[in-house]
């Protein structure tokens, strides 16, 4: 189980859990802003809108736990491809030069820049310090 905490140059909080001991999947991702949160079930595929409200909630017990009022909630409806087949075309398309296609598959320095954070986390955990980036993706280590 892994629980990293960022903090983006804008200033945007990220926070992440990642957990094989459940014996259930989840891959949920939340993004969560002022006026609402996004709940994308990647295993699933489903996106879902929760609004905040201006409606209180009269019972003081229920507020409490709930934090911010209770407003609408959309679930969205698009085409589900199967994950696999949708990477194998996108990869053939790009190996084809299809207009656009590129911007659909994760480029080399993509990857290497996930894979310097995953190590980063990794340095941060054992040598129990917090690590942060400089502007060309170096990683630097304070306490």
């Amino acid at each position: 189980m892994v629980a990293a905490v960022g903090e983006l140059e804008n200033g945007i909080i990220t926070n992440h859990l990642v957990n094989w001991l459940t014996p259930f999947k989840e891959r949920l991702t939340i993004v969560t802003g002022e006026r609402g949160t996004f709940v994308a079930d990647t295993l699933t595929a489903d996106l879902t809108y929760y609004a905040n409200a201006s409606v209180s909630t009269e019972w003081d017990s229920v507020a409490a736990f709930r934090g911010v009022s209770e407003g609408d909630v959309i679930r969205y409806a698009f085409a589900k491809p199967e994950p696999l087949k949708t990477e194998h075309e996108a990869f053939r398309d790009a190996v084809l030069g299809v207009p656009g296609a590129a911007d659909r598959i994760v480029t080399m320095e993509q990857g290497l820049a996930t894979v310097a954070v995953a190590s980063a986390m990794i340095d941060s955990h054992n040598k129990n310090e917090v690590i942060t980036f400089n502007q060309n993706g170096k990683a630097n280590s304070s306490l």
